[in-house]
């Protein structure tokens, strides 16, 4: 009777514990693919940005080259500077929630280094050793890894 109770116990923490691992990782992996499509985007932005100003610098050097700019080249210009400051600004920012995802929970940080030595092809009896996982949640991470490749 008393183990039987105990066994159900055991089942249930069992279970939260895999259903917040699961969420851990989900989790972590959506914020990880949303910065990287962001820092993506800022990259070539700032690609664009830093090619216009890289002419427009030419252009100075080279005084026949160059024609007296018109307003709406100054414009353009202006709004260029503009863009690159606010790509700045958001790079900083990026790289704040980059280090806010980094400092999360104990917990998390360990299934986040479980789940890159699982990206690099780690097995399961590595996994338990360096992380210091059940082999249940070892093999669970392994498993997602897989799914979502």
């Amino acid at each position: 009777m008393m183990t039987n109770g105990l066994f159900v116990i055991s089942a249930l923490a069992f279970g939260l514990a895999l259903i917040a691992l699961v969420a851990v990782v989900i989790t972590s992996r959506r914020q990880a693919e949303l910065i990287e499509r962001q820092q993506q985007r800022l990259l070539m932005l700032t690609e664009t940005a830093s090619e216009v100003l890289a002419l427009r610098e030419q252009f100075k050097q080279q005084p026949e080259l160059s024609v007296k700019p018109d307003f709406a080249q100054q414009q353009v210009v202006a709004q260029l500077q503009q863009q690159v400051a606010q790509l700045n600004d958001e790079q900083q920012q990026l790289q704040q929630r980059l280090q806010e995802v980094a400092e999360q929970d104990p917990g998390s940080k360990l299934y986040q280094r479980a789940a890159k030595l699982v990206a690099s092809g780690a097995r399961v009896d590595e996994l338990m050793q360096e992380c210091d996982l059940p082999q249940a949640e070892a093999e669970l991470l392994i498993s997602l890894h897989k799914k979502g490749a």
